[in-house]
């Protein structure tokens, strides 16, 4: 179900979804704290990416779908024990 949101919250969930997929992703360390990650993000993930704004900019729609694809691609690089999978594995849970 989507939920409609005003301009401001949608480009924060923009800017929330950015940094998991790259700043908190990047600053993992170990399996022990990519599996958390990979917990965290997916929990996000499902709460902000049936999120909409009526009154959003073209522009505001195409970050929003990019940091969208950006999470779900770091997603699957971590397995569900939290090692990184090789481009190979990851091509294949796609």
């Amino acid at each position: 179900m989507t939920t409609f949101v005003l301009v401001a919250e949608y480009r924060n969930a923009t800017d929330r979804m950015f940094t998991l997929a790259n700043a908190h992703f990047c600053a993992c360390v170990g399996n022990d704290e990519r599996r958390a990650w990979r917990g965290s993000a997916q929990h996000h993930l499902a709460e902000l990416e049936n999120l909409s704004c009526k009154r959003a900019s073209e522009r505001d729609r195409r970050c929003f779908s990019h940091a969208s694809r950006l999470l779900r691609e770091r997603i699957a690089m971590v397995s569900e024990q939290g090692e990184i999978l090789s481009s190979k594995d990851v091509v294949g849970q796609a």
